[in-house]
């Protein structure tokens, strides 16, 4: 298999680009996947059958199927031998508390891919049933040598931070993981497309250079869950994801390694990154999980109230905002006799509507040259009209009571609990994100959302923040520089903001504080201090 370096440029002639790549996939699944319109299960099964077969069938020698104890142990054997095997997860959804294993893909360098099938179900034509199919290994016959496999040295993954938690659930075992290849990616390379960030297209790009199709799993298995996959279709699919993780990881390793002794002279200049993927991102994949499976309590009964509340609230904005615009209701009546289609009260939620009362009844003008029309919150902020403030109050609401206060009770497990999502290299700047739902963004502004949030019985709630963080880090910095007077200043207890306000306008530290010494405010020092802090 030919490889490209990740930092080769693909935009010369003899390489491909990712647009380019990610064109040729998804111009040949398309081509082999026709759309289902209707059919019952037996054709669409027979479908996936075609999918797999023109996908993958030339790789079906490559990959073995797992159903007795005897050859799992003997595969589990050879792995423990290897030393290291990628490891994934198939499943019947996304969600880990409801959906369960249908089966696991394994690779090792001496073992074939394998999958071994957990919970595929057969069809049944007079019944209309799904049952069990019975030549599987169980749960609990896999148990024993699935902790036989947690002992090995290394274990690759890709998004182990489902992976792990769907075998915890399964198994009731937490099964290691020492090589992330998905933060491994954004590591060596954080200014791909978000979407890019998956297996496929990266063993694709990396690994295979562009040149062969990486399917997904809905360009195979269009609208059924995997449980009702064939079993043999599955394996080929199951067997490619295990070689795929393997493979990848191995590109991978040829840049993240570490050696200390090395530090400026390292073989590609990666030691920084290696550092840090070794020593702070495969460390917080763990806490990250536990994050997830911690999870946090919601106050439902005050969810509830706060429900009530804000339906109201919306109702008396809406009630506002139709006796609001009564005096032009003639003009409106004229407008809808043209056969402009306008509900009567103006449907407050509809942005056509709201344009034909700004533009054509309140006659506001033209906010915006790009947006003529444009009933967006960056247009409507700058029109000086109760009415118009009165939309931008009732989206307001709309918002807290969409995005959280009716959202937010949907999303509480049997627990009692709330498991958001933590991507841990969210953003290219390696900050963290959250979503389903997105618990990093509860306004602070809104005194009235937060208190939903509860501790566990017998825990307390902590709220923390660090002081300063990111002028410490540039007085580390300055010192590892031979620039110590930063450094000094932070341990004699001096604000550090308004230490770099004093370098930056060439003032005495006590010019640019916020507090004089008596405690009162000194409005100038204060200003100083904050635009220094705009250059941390």
């Amino acid at each position: 298999m030919r490889q490209v370096s990740l930092f080769d440029d693909l935009s010369r002639p003899d390489k491909q680009s990712d647009i380019e790549i990610a064109k040729k996939a998804n111009s040949k699944s398309k081509k082999g996947t026709p759309v289902v319109k209707g059919g019952g299960i037996l054709s669409k099964i027979k479908l996936i059958r075609d999918n797999v077969e023109n996908a993958l069938g030339k790789y079906k020698d490559r990959y073995i199927c797992i159903q007795d104890m005897d050859t799992l142990r003997k595969y589990v054997d050879t792995c423990l031998a290897d030393g290291r095997i990628a490891l994934d997860t198939e499943t019947t959804g996304l969600n880990v508390f409801k959906d369960k294993i249908v089966g696991i893909c394994l690779k090792s360098k001496s073992n074939k891919g394998a999958y071994i099938p957990i919970n595929h179900v057969s069809y049944d034509i007079a019944t209309d049933t799904f049952t069990r199919i019975d030549t599987q290994l169980t749960e609990e016959q896999i148990l024993p040598e699935l902790k036989r496999l947690a002992t090995v040295k290394e274990v690759d993954m890709f998004n182990s931070f489902f992976d792990k938690r769907v075998i915890k659930h399964n198994f009731g075992i937490y099964f290691p993981c020492t090589w992330e290849c998905f933060i491994a990616a954004k590591t060596l390379n954080e200014n791909m497309n978000e979407k890019d960030y998956n297996l496929k297209f990266l063993h694709s790009k990396y690994v295979l250079n562009g040149e062969e199709d990486e399917f997904r799993f809905g360009d195979l298995f269009i609208d059924i869950g995997f449980d009702k996959c064939p079993i043999d279709c599955a394996t080929i699919y199951g067997g490619h994801d295990g070689d795929d993780t393997f493979e990848l990881s191995d590109f991978q390793r040829e840049y993240i390694y570490y050696e200390p002794e090395c530090e400026f002279s390292d073989r590609n200049g990666m030691n920084g990154a290696s550092w840090c993927f070794l020593n702070i991102e495969m460390p917080c994949v763990d806490a990250t999980i536990e994050m997830e499976e911690n999870g946090i309590c919601l106050d439902l009964d005050y969810a509830k109230e706060l429900s009530k509340k804000y339906h109201n609230k919306a109702d008396d904005i809406l009630a506002r905002f139709n006796a609001e615009f009564e005096p032009y209701k003639e003009q409106l009546d004229n407008i809808r006799q043209t056969g402009v289609k306008l509900d009567n009260p103006i449907n407050i939620g509809s942005p056509k509507q709201l344009a034909v009362l700004l533009y054509d009844v309140l006659k506001v003008g033209v906010i915006d040259k790009k947006s003529p029309r444009g009933t967006g919150e960056d247009i409507l902020t700058k029109i000086d009209n109760p009415i118009v403030k009165t939309i931008l109050e009732y989206r307001s609401v709309q918002k807290l009571i969409g995005t959280y206060i009716d959202k937010l009770p949907n999303c509480v497990e049997d627990d009692g609990k709330i498991h958001c999502r933590f991507h841990q290299y969210g953003a290219r700047t390696g900050r963290f994100s959250s979503s389903d739902p997105n618990l990093q963004n509860i306004p602070s502004h809104n005194k009235d959302i937060r208190p939903m949030f509860v501790a566990s019985p017998g825990h307390l709630l902590i709220s923390m923040d660090y002081s300063q963080q990111e002028p410490s880090c540039l007085a580390s910095f300055c010192k590892k520089m031979g620039y110590e007077d930063l450094f000094n200043a932070r341990f004699k207890g001096n604000d550090l903001y308004s230490e770099v306000a004093s370098a930056i306008f060439m003032l005495p530290y006590d010019d640019c504080v916020e507090h004089r010494k008596d405690g009162s405010i000194d409005k100038v020092g204060k200003q100083r201090r904050n635009d220094a802090s705009q250059y941390c």
